[in-house]
């Protein structure tokens, strides 16, 4: 079985050591190929995924082709979705990260592609809506608050390398805490109910910055109801 790569950003770059260092030959590619065999991942931006799509299978109709992009719905028994519900970088170890399958149910190529050692289970034909915003506010939300509170503590008078520190001990213990008891694994004001505490915060931050302000607002809000429903 051949294996191809096209697209040298964090996910293709990544992909790329991953299958380098585990000694799986593969061939990265500029452009689509025509007439080829084996399995292509494309590794490309959410809007060139289609398109591309497109131009390969029209050329390769014994090729199976893997993209990344969970926004970018394409119909093809040879076409399939390998999903990293993780946040990728250049320098990030795919040995680490189990992937979610999509796609028409096929042995062969399920066999094929576990050859190159990435780990993954099938989800089915395609994710819908809600998993992929399960996604952005398990992923990209999280980035955003953390990198928010990283400001916060520096304007507070810490440095970043305790700033850093602080946060990896509370988000780490927090998500412990959450997955070990659910919502009774939740804290802070909002979780204990105390109104004025988060109005008071609530006002030095809209000070500070307004559109924060206003989120921290509408998330603890949302937790205050989730504990009144409880």
């Amino acid at each position: 079985m051949s294996f191809f790569v096209i697209g040298q950003g964090n996910v293709g770059f990544a992909l790329s050591n991953f299958l380098k260092k585990g000694n799986i030959e593969h061939e990265i590619l500029q452009d689509p190929p025509e007439k080829a065999s084996g399995i292509l991942f494309l590794a490309v931006s959410d809007s060139a995924v289609k398109p591309m799509l497109d131009e390969i299978t029209g050329k390769n109709p014994e090729l199976y082709v893997v993209h990344f992009s969970a926004a970018a719905k394409f119909e093809d028994e040879r076409v399939f979705l390998l999903h990293p519900f993780s946040s990728v970088n250049r320098n990030t170890d795919f040995s680490q990260i189990v992937f979610t399958l999509w796609g028409g149910k096929n042995r062969n190529f399920e066999e094929n592609l576990e050859k190159t050692g990435l780990k993954f289970v099938f989800c089915g034909g395609f994710p819908g809506l809600l998993y992929h915003s399960a996604a952005v506010m398990s992923g990209n939300f999280t980035q955003f608050f953390v990198l928010q509170a990283l400001k916060l503590l520096e304007k507070s008078g810490f440095n970043k390398e305790n700033s850093e520190k602080l946060i990896r001990q509370l988000v780490s213990s927090s998500l412990d805490n959450v997955f070990a008891n659910g919502v009774a694994g939740m804290t802070g004001p909002a979780a204990r109910g105390e109104k004025e505490v988060l109005s008071c915060e609530y006002n030095a931050l809209r000070k500070e910055d307004p559109e924060a302000a206003e989120l921290f607002k509408a998330v603890n809000k949302a937790v205050l109801k989730l504990f009144e429903n409880k």
